[in-house]
């Protein structure tokens, strides 16, 4: 295990996550716990720990105690039902397991020390005014980025929320390791994976991007395009480490930048066609990239074009496309059921300000309904 150290510039850049990375690091949570002067810690995990002997560890801390409802997604009742519990005494939440898991017990551990439920800061717009209780996010996939951001994602019905704070909801402690990426079959890998690549390069063009986000984009794009196809095909340790390494560091890029219009326009997709959310961020990224590359000046452009490995835009495009289609995903919207006339329906629910704003370049509503019917 090795804590890592966030280089802070006068960019503005902010990282207040403690972090801690390597194959093996889980076995150290136990002693992390032990440090904190919190004394009593709820537990909430997925199937990764169901007979995880680190369990034993925990609860022999005498400060861990579990959870005793499962978490599918993150929704307004998941969450409400895991904040009112986490109330009942506790000061402390470990959350071990993939985005809905580590999303819910986010926006539990600031609901914690806050009034109401989540629907009062989504749908009403109240503002948080609490840092939440201690939160250690142990994500068990390489791809959300959850575990250093400060907002999680916060569904309803047919609806996509964001509870976000910059001030008050980074996790206190990330701690990621590879090992719990072992067992991620091929899909999953896949999915989130290619999220984590395109969070990176969203981050990059992003107006909002700086100095800081920059190096960690282009470092987190190198090792996920080089690395994404082996570990979905033929997985060894080794690139699970770089996988989960470049899904980090794609985290310390978009958790200061957020991310852009390939996830704005995605939501819809997921929401009217159950679209893996991997899957719908991706589909569009190609398509961006030959959209965005031609207006970033010379450096910016040349310095991602030598992360991706490639000489020009439609290169980088091609080799994108590629390498989705290499890790068995779809690069037309026909493949994934969508039908044509659902092209209106993305253009019409995919502007979501928070995010395609951020983008340098913005199509048009006509625009961007030609460009999907490309890839129809």
């Amino acid at each position: 295990m090795r804590k890592i150290i966030i280089e802070t510039r006068k960019s503005g850049y902010q990282m207040p996550t403690e972090i801690y990375f390597g194959r093996g690091t889980l076995g150290k949570l136990s002693n992390i716990i032990r440090k904190q002067k919190q004394k009593k810690f709820l537990l909430v995990t997925g199937s990764h720990l169901a007979n995880h002997k680190i369990k034993n560890g925990l609860h022999k801390t005498k400060k861990v105690f579990n959870y005793p409802f499962k978490i599918t997604t993150s929704d307004f009742a998941t969450i409400n039902q895991l904040s009112t519990y986490a109330r009942k005494g506790y000061d402390g939440i470990i959350a071990v397991g993939g985005g809905a898991i580590l999303d819910s017990a986010k926006s539990a551990a600031i609901l914690a020390t806050n009034n109401g439920q989540v629907e009062d800061y989504t749908k009403k717009g109240e503002t948080l005014k609490n840092k939440g209780i201690l939160y250690i996010a142990v994500p068990t996939t390489a791809g959300t980025g959850s575990e250093v951001t400060p907002w999680a994602v916060v569904w309803s019905k047919n609806k996509k929320f964001s509870l976000s704070s910059t001030k008050l909801m980074f996790p206190t402690i990330a701690l990621v390791d590879p090992e719990l990426t072992d067992s991620m079959p091929p899909k999953i890998t896949a999915t989130s994976g290619i999220d984590a690549l395109c969070q990176a390069i969203e981050a990059y063009w992003n107006i909002h991007s700086n100095p800081t986000t920059d190096k960690y984009a282009l470092q987190a794009i190198a090792l996920l395009t080089t690395n994404l196809k082996n570990v979905v095909r033929k997985p060894t340790k080794k690139t699970r480490d770089l996988i989960a390494k470049g899904s980090l560091l794609g985290g310390l890029a978009f958790s200061n930048t957020q991310t852009t219009i390939c996830h704005s326009i995605s939501y819809p997709m997921t929401i009217h066609w159950k679209i893996a959310h991997g899957q719908a961020t991706s589909i569009t990224l190609p398509l961006f990239i030959e959209y965005t590359f031609p207006i970033l000046s010379i450096k910016r452009k040349k310095r991602i074009l030598d992360a991706i490995g490639v000489k020009n835009t439609k290169q980088a495009s091609e080799k994108i496309r590629s390498l989705i289609s290499s890790v068995g995903l779809k690069t037309r919207l026909s493949e994934l059921g969508i039908p044509r006339k659902g092209i209106k329906t993305i253009v019409k629910e995919g502007y979501d300000p928070e995010r395609a704003l951020n983008a340098p370049r913005i199509p048009s509503h006509n625009e961007l309904e030609e460009m999907l019917a490309k890839i129809y």
